[in-house]
């Protein structure tokens, strides 16, 4: 961190980015210390696979615990299901425990439980929109997250302990990333112009502006640059300081869990990062690994494709990708109608409808608002408009709630240090 970070600079950071950008704990650090390209550089495609496959395989080899209770939370995405695939060469599929959770119909419900289904493992798939929100949850949510990050878009913490509390879960934290899905071509040409792209892009809410700040007000106080742009580019390294070791290490990996996350720091990561970045664009040679080693479960359907397998002709894809445009702004006039990226609850309808939501949020925010700690946000017509179906102001009011629920869980675990 360059300077110590004003309360006002702290508070409007997390209204913009959903995260405070203080935050300097290291939870889950990343060693890019074995990071090699020279050897890598001149190495023909078709070996890179084999010599990924190698590293994936090595990488299980070493991590795998015998025994115990193996849980894998499975997406519709490629990250979990190569955990997934990777474990099943040392487990059979009677040992793992799978789950998704979404809206039934989205891609990371669906295509999660397809995946287990077609592999065997027991499983089990939570409908979000079936739950019942609870204040005291959020506020364990919090608590598991360092009180770092914004709440609601969550899995179901109470049914996940109950079930699997004791398990090993296998996570693909930011295996995505490694793989290269945060490589833009061009990447940025200096650590002040990836910061700034960065911002650009983090932007949380857009329905209102509920911060007061330019992005210039916040470079000063952001994470990166402790690599050479030769080992991870200017924008993969704000990535892991800032997005990743702010937010989705909060977001992701709970307090409470026994985690595995073999995807970072591991044979594999070396790897990924060591090859030229042109193979990882796309997180292309993480897709050809997946589709070499294990092909009847990487070519079923994936959120990669948007819902699609990897064989679907291009036409078929943007069709679907407009198909899928056309659904999510027909959702916005009639919320029955359903879109396949909806992995969360409609926040829209839930606060204008649902008691348990609508109760929450309001009485966050009028604590908040009582707190007197972002008095220029205008509280009451946020409200009204959204109550009033003038505008869809879920994103301001979630990150506010959160703002309130996040504060009071830090307070709580204050008092009872004291006791």
């Amino acid at each position: 961190m360059n300077q110590p970070v004003p309360s006002s600079i702290s508070i409007e950071s997390f209204l913009k980015l959903g995260y405070f950008i203080e935050y300097s704990r290291e939870r889950r650090p990343i060693d890019f210390s074995r990071i090699e390209r020279a050897p890598h550089l001149n190495v023909p495609r078709h070996q890179l696979l084999r010599q990924g496959i190698d590293k994936l395989r090595e990488t299980f080899a070493a991590q795998f615990v015998p025994g115990g209770q193996h849980v894998v939370p499975m997406s519709g995405g490629l990250d979990s299901r190569l955990i997934l695939c990777a474990l099943l060469e040392h487990t059979e599929a009677r040992n793992i425990h799978t789950y998704t959770y979404g809206i039934p119909g989205c891609y990371d419900y669906e295509i999660g439980s397809l995946v287990a289904k077609q592999v065997g493992t027991r499983h089990i798939a939570f409908p979000m929109n079936r739950i019942t929100y609870h204040r005291d949850d959020l506020i364990e949510v919090a608590k598991r997250e360092d009180c770092q990050a914004v709440l609601f878009y969550n899995q179901p913490l109470r049914e996940v302990e109950r079930l699997f509390g004791g398990g090993l879960f296998w996570s693909g934290y930011v295996g995505d990333a490694v793989a290269g899905s945060y490589l833009f071509d061009p990447s940025s040409t200096s650590l002040i112009e990836a910061k700034r792209r960065h911002l650009t892009h983090r932007r949380l809410v857009t329905s209102v502006a509920l911060h007061r700040r330019s992005d210039e007000d916040l470079v000063p106080y952001m994470a990166g640059g402790r690599q050479s742009p030769d080992v991870l580019t200017w924008d993969e390294q704000v990535l892991f300081d800032e997005a990743v070791a702010k937010f989705t290490v909060a977001h992701v990996l709970w307090e409470g869990f026994q985690y595995k996350t073999p995807l970072i720091n591991s044979p594999w990561m070396d790897f990924m990062f060591s090859v030229p970045n042109r193979f990882r664009l796309d997180t292309q040679l993480m897709i050809d690994v997946g589709r070499r080693a294990f092909p009847a479960i990487f070519d079923l359907p994936s959120k990669n494709r948007i819902g699609h397998r990897f064989d679907t002709p291009e036409p078929v894809l943007r069709a679907t990708f407009w198909m899928n445009r056309a659904r999510k702004l027909a959702h916005q006039l009639v919320p029955k109608i359903s879109w396949p990226n909806s992995q969360y609850n409609d926040f829209n309808e839930a606060i204008r409808t649902s008691p348990d939501v609508r109760g929450i949020v309001r009485d966050a925010i009028e604590a908040l608002r009582r707190r007197g700690i972002c008095d220029w946000v205008d509280f009451d017509g946020i409200w009204q408009r959204h109550e009033r179906r003038l505008r869809n102001h879920a994103d301001a009011l979630v990150v506010l709630a959160s703002l309130e629920l996040l504060i009071s869980a830090r307070e709580e675990l204050a008092r009872s240090r004291d006791n």
